[in-house]
């Protein structure tokens, strides 16, 4: 046998033998034509620290926070519409008279209902309108757009003659609140870096509670008032945020995100450059990555409508968001969205009750400051799970507390308690929920998957809200602190499903986290998964299939 058949022989024996190489998935094609400009950016953003994202990106830290002032105004009406029910002033324009002898209103039970849910359906719609007008037009003309339609809105509630004309302008002020309460976290998601990203997020929170804090104040200082004035001047306040935040949202730059995916590559540079503080080359480099995490994502599942949100591993995604936003309001079901009222019903003199909710405006403040240092340090995971176990031992006291007969100290004893499960909720699951939203939905989806994240939590608001004058009106149900039993359930069933299901994505890019999802790695897995070693693996794998 000669030396060349000797060599066919064993090249053939080689094939035959041989294992086959394991097929090329999206990430090991990723990685294989991934440029070195996109390489050195990911590097980059996986080592940038705090303070040098703080020196590189203030310019992106200063634009975030504008987009996100509008929260202010989502929060601020939450409160006015559940405070004005305990309101005096407003109780008589709305409400009937049920006790003759002391001159007191009611605001019955179905509007109290009606106009608890005519934001959250009015959101429904704007949220969903959002998610294909942003993807379209970008966020800056629709957020605009927005503040303009709301302007004219809250014209109808300042001069509605009756609870049904007043219902109506909550329902269509709710389209512009839906597109607030997306449009922030998806902005604010989209221009950080990875170490600044949970900051931001948390100050939309924060920026809610600002909103909730000037509400149950001004509504405090108007307690002592009479007539109408008494509750169309915390109405009117909402005219004063648009003439702030519509100046300065006029010179904002657009979502360099956004401008990738509308292939608009120089203005996407040009943007990022108005975003941070690099040269021409690393915003070159930034850009490059967009692109190719873009590409990924195209690659990993086609189409960009709201039923790809339900496809392949965005599904998981879809199913995070949603259930980690409805959280929101089910830990606090039928309590929250009318705390001051609960207060009342508790036992706590009107006074009394509306000073607490400033207090309690005032404490979600300062628990979000703290929350930052909390989020930053510990992850999202942790925080999530802890809060919701706290939470429901703390809502299963206020519920035992109101089994004996209601008295004034009871009565106290429940809102201490109360404000300590708020608390917990301001510096745990609250600004988590925000974080958690805005890095798991991926770039191509996030507009979309946000919006059907936030409806999910509507839904589940707006069960909430429907059931609260039901359980807590003294002419319904009448359970008093009872109705905690009903959100310490929830508590744990938070618990139960953030344990199995949410995934710790702290300090991953975008890139990172399409390839952990793609492979399904298991939630409790996420934070030790070395993408790195992961790569060196799909790019051997490739060499060799070539080969």
């Amino acid at each position: 046998m000669t030396e060349n058949t000797k060599a066919e022989a064993t090249a053939t024996t080689a094939d035959v033998e041989a294992p086959a190489p394991p097929p090329a998935t999206a990430s090991s094609a990723w990685w294989s034509g991934r440029s070195a400009e996109a390489s050195h950016a990911a590097s980059v953003e996986r080592a940038m620290g705090i303070r040098e994202a703080l020196r590189l990106y203030p310019k992106a830290i200063f634009w975030s926070c504008v987009i996100t002032l509008v929260i202010i105004m989502d929060g601020y009406d939450t409160a006015l519409i559940g405070s004005f029910f305990g309101y005096p002033a407003f109780q008589q324009r709305f409400g009937v008279l049920v006790d003759p002898a002391k001159g007191s209103y009611q605001v019955q039970a179905k509007w109290q209902t009606a106009l608890g849910l005519a934001s959250s359906l009015g959101s429904i719609v704007g949220i969903f309108l959002n998610g294909v007008l942003t993807e379209r037009f970008g966020h800056k003309k629709v957020l605009l757009g927005a503040i303009t339609w709301l302007s004219g809105a809250i014209f109808i509630v300042f001069f509605a003659p009756t609870v049904a004309v007043l219902f109506a302008g909550e329902l269509l002020c709710g389209l512009s609140w839906g597109v607030f309460t997306t449009m922030g976290p998806a902005y604010a998601s989209e221009v950080a870096p990875v170490a600044l990203r949970a900051y931001l997020e948390i100050f939309v929170v924060t920026c809610w509670g600002i909103g909730q804090l000037v509400s149950n104040g001004i509504l405090d200082g108007l307690n002592g008032r009479h007539g109408e004035w008494a509750w169309r001047i915390p109405v009117a306040v909402q005219w004063v945020w648009p003439v702030i935040i519509v100046p300065l949202v006029l010179f904002c730059p657009e979502s360099p995100w956004w401008l990738v995916r509308k292939n608009r590559l120089a203005e996407a540079e040009h943007s990022f450059r108005r975003l941070s503080s690099v040269g021409p080359e690393e915003a070159k480099a930034a850009v490059a990555l967009m692109v190719e995490t873009t590409e990924l994502e195209r690659s990993l599942a086609e189409g960009e409508s709201y039923l790809d949100c339900f496809r392949g591993d965005h599904l998981w995604r879809t199913e995070i968001t949603c259930v980690a936003w409805s959280c929101q309001a089910l830990v606090g079901f039928a309590i929250v969205s009318y705390a001051t009222y609960f207060f009342e019903q508790a036992g706590l003199p009107v006074a009394s009750a509306y000073k607490l909710s400033v207090g309690q405006s005032s404490l979600h403040f300062v628990c979000n400051i703290l929350s930052v240092f909390v989020t930053a340090r510990h992850g999202r995971r942790p925080i999530f799970l802890f809060g919701a176990l706290f939470m429901a031992t703390a809502m299963f006291t206020i519920g035992f507390l109101a089994i004996p007969h209601q008295t004034v100290g009871l009565g106290y004893a429940s809102a201490t308690v109360f404000l300590i499960w708020f608390a917990c909720y301001e510096m745990s699951l609250g600004p988590a929920t925000y974080v958690i939203v805005g890095e798991t939905s991926s770039t191509k989806l996030r507009s979309k998957t946000i919006a059907i994240a936030r409806n999910a939590y509507n839904v589940a608001n707006i069960i909430s809200v429907t059931v609260a004058p039901y359980c807590l009106n003294p002419t319904e149900g009448n359970w008093k602190g009872k109705t905690a039993f009903l959100a310490g359930g929830f508590c744990l069933l938070t618990f139960i499903w953030g344990y199995f299901r949410l995934p710790e994505c702290k300090g991953r890019t975008y890139e990172e986290l399409d390839i952990l999802f793609n492979k399904k790695i298991r939630a409790k897995d996420f934070r030790k998964y070395d993408v790195d070693a992961d790569r060196q693996i799909d790019e051997k794998a490739g060499v060799e299939h070539h080969e």
